[in-house]
């Protein structure tokens, strides 16, 4: 397909939005490779997760360097998605594509008015690292996210990022930091889950996106380092509301 070149742009930029707020990118990859791609819902979740893990693992390298990430809570993290993963991975062969775009429209708008709600307080006070059992206390939470990563590609970051500064009280670079390396974990095991169940990612799809993802996941960390959160933060809630209107349009 002869649009498959627009991976490359929008891998730079959503790995660069990505990479700064914290997120997966899964909830901008999707209505990409839905609307514009026009795969269908089976190839856009693997495509999206692939690609991601991509970006994510390139993200997390420049944290990694950084000395941002908190490896054990990221540990734990991991650990609790991995049921909601393969629950998320089975329920898409259950669903037909217009109730996927209704789904992933809602849960757009949805992440939207999470990060609009939050009540985060911008700058980089807080906690360089928590302890486990108080993470612990938002398991149930961490898993029943990552049926929505297993589902769609959305990855768990959208609600990590809120829980982890309102709740854990973490700094904001932490929680990036730890929610970067997280989502590149869930990508993974979201991939493997749904190349065992049959699926396949579309590879020209993935040929012109991954060098874009890499790109803009080694700019992203230096973006947040030198630009206002709040700023980010509003510009991140305007685009998903403008996709989630688009998508449960798009579903009747």
């Amino acid at each position: 397909m002869l649009d498959n070149w627009l991976a490359l742009p929008t891998g730079v930029f959503i790995a660069m939005v990505s990479s700064t707020v914290g997120i997966g990118g899964g909830i901008l990859w999707m209505p990409f490779l839905l609307i514009i791609l026009k795969l269908s819902p089976e190839n856009a979740v693997v495509t999206s997760l692939m690609i991601q893990t991509a970006g994510m693992g390139s993200g997390s390298l420049a944290y990694w360097r950084q000395k941002q990430v908190d490896f054990r809570l990221m540990g734990l993290l991991l650990a609790l998605t991995i049921p909601g993963i393969a629950f998320g991975a089975w329920l898409t062969r259950m669903v037909n594509a217009t109730q996927l775009e209704l789904v992933l429209g809602v849960l757009t708008l949805l992440t939207a008015f999470i990060f609009v709600s939050a009540s985060q307080i911008y700058g980089d006070a807080g906690r360089n690292r928590v302890q486990l059992k108080i993470a612990g206390r938002y398991g149930w939470a961490v898993t029943f996210m990552s049926i929505a990563s297993g589902m769609l590609s959305v990855s768990v970051g959208e609600w990590l990022v809120p829980l982890m500064r309102s709740k854990m009280e973490l700094r904001m670079t932490t929680a990036v930091a730890t929610s970067i390396a997280t989502i590149f974990g869930t990508c993974i095991l979201g991939s493997s889950f749904h190349l065992l169940m049959g699926g396949h990612a579309n590879t020209a799809a993935l040929a012109w996106a991954v060098p874009g993802v890499i790109l803009g996941g080694q700019i992203g960390p230096r973006l947040a380092e030198r630009t206002n959160d709040r700023v980010l933060k509003e510009l991140f809630v305007f685009l998903l509301t403008l996709i989630g209107i688009h998508l449960i349009y798009n579903s009747y």
